[in-house]
């Protein structure tokens, strides 16, 4: 673990949140000589009480007063930005901070920062991979797998950083190789708005990266959205500066996840980043050998059961429109499919799934399940009443799909898990046990 003294040394820390990155905070305030660590979630855990006497365990919104006198408060991605006390304390002039803003002051020039509303995880996972199979020492880290404060303090160690667009919306350095793999719509009511979602991505790149790698309908968007404000690094690539080197889905082994169509971007973008670290072109056998190397991601497309004459896929990290689209692509066009839909409403568009559902280039049963799973393929449920049906949660969900004559069923839901799920692995974890159950 990096030391932090000179940030956190004698400082009266606040920390906003006690899930994963609200632990790593406090555990590395403490290690690095903070004088006093106040921690506020709904329920803290009785297990953080070994963190030692200098931290305060705080249980309740009534203590978040108590983050107006700390020297810098660490918020957690999970907390709504537009929080009255989040307002009131930007507003207060109290340095606002994160786990990854404070790993960045340390360690940016080592990053390989990668976002985006889709396949940030699998760009990311696949980029350490690459560099694995080079025989670099890589990491990935941050939104997935280790949490950046406990990444190894390791000269040599290249660590590939998923940021969340929470995340990002926090930091003051951009890590020095940048990626954004596309931009849809996404926690707009934790940003409060397209444009803001937008700028806050940006921070990932025009707070010094030096490479900003990203998908080319991205980078226009970008430019309209984004605004004079955002300042754009002296290199950017796209992917269309690979694919003419790039292998065919043909050659690639039929077992890896990479032959999907939605992962050859974040392969090509992962590979190009790469690149850009070791400063030299990758050989079509290097890139062929790590494309067929790589295994799928857990919770994304992941076969989790074959039963009832079905796969269940698990893809509960689906939680926009156009991820469910993305899943359903995937799916072979001459086999029917079932996908299980809904969660927390956030106010999202679901119109590009209603039309990709209405354009009929896939066989699809829509189950709707509980909080939003009615107001997703409302179209399509019009004009196909026979193939949507409702659900009274997803055990009911997965007895219903039992019964469907299709080859596969997705627990895609198109929205997070948080309205009935501490979350999506609780999710997928409970679709699983459904599954067993039949």
């Amino acid at each position: 673990m990096r030391s932090y003294r000179g940030e956190l040394g004698n400082a009266r820390i606040g920390v906003w949140g006690f899930g994963r990155e609200g632990r790593a905070v406090a555990q590395t305030a403490v290690a690095s000589g903070a004088r006093e660590v106040v921690v506020v979630d709904a329920a803290v855990a009785a297990e953080a009480a070994d963190l030692g006497p200098t931290v305060r365990l705080l249980s309740g919104d009534e203590y978040l007063t108590e983050f107006s006198t700390c020297d810098r408060v660490f918020v957690s991605p999970g907390v709504p930005w537009f929080h009255p006390a989040a307002v009131d304390l930007r507003a207060s002039g109290v340095p606002i901070s994160s786990a990854t803003d404070l790993f960045l002051s340390a360690a940016a020039d080592a990053v390989i920062g990668v976002t985006g509303t889709k396949g940030k995880s699998t760009t990311a996972s696949f980029a350490a991979h690459v560099l694995s199979r080079l025989g670099v020492a890589a990491v990935a880290a941050g939104n997935i797998g280790l949490p950046l404060l406990d990444v190894p303090d390791d000269a040599g160690l290249t660590v590939v950083a998923e940021i969340s667009s929470q995340q990002c919306a926090a930091i003051a350095r951009s890590p020095r190789i940048a990626v954004l793999t596309n931009l849809g719509q996404d926690h707009l009511d934790w940003h409060g708005g397209v444009e803001e979602y937008v700028r806050a991505k940006a921070r990932i790149f025009d707070r010094g990266a030096q490479i900003l790698i990203c998908e080319h309908q991205a980078l226009r968007q970008l430019r309209e959205l984004a605004g004079p404000a955002v300042d754009f690094p002296p290199t950017v690539v796209t992917e269309e500066a690979i694919t003419d080197r790039w292998p065919s889905i043909e050659t690639i082994d039929p077992a890896s996840t990479m032959r999907y169509p939605h992962n050859q971007p974040n392969g090509q973008l992962a590979v190009l980043a790469v690149e850009a670290s070791l400063g030299r072109e990758l050989t079509a056998a290097e890139i062929l050998d790590a494309l067929d190397s790589f295994t799928a991601l857990p919770h994304r497309l992941e076969v989790v059961r074959r039963a009832a004459g079905k796969r269940w896929i698990d893809d509960t990290l689906a939680t926009t429109a156009d991820s469910v689209v993305v899943a359903l692509t995937a799916m072979p066009a001459d086999r029917p499919v079932a996908v299980i839909v809904g969660g927390m409403d956030r106010g999202i568009s679901y119109r590009d799934l209603d039309d990709f559902l209405l354009a009929g280039s896939r066989s699809v049963d829509l189950i709707q399940i509980p909080s939003n799973g009615a107001k997703i393929g409302q179209g399509y449920a019009a004009a196909r009443p026979a193939r949507v049906h409702r659900a009274a949660d997803l055990e009911d969900a997965v007895r219903l799909a039992s019964g469907l004559d299709v080859d596969a069923v997705l627990l895609s839901p198109g929205a997070p898990s948080y309205d009935e799920y501490v979350n999506f692995e609780a999710k997928a974890t409970a679709f699983v046990t459904a599954v067993d159950r039949l």
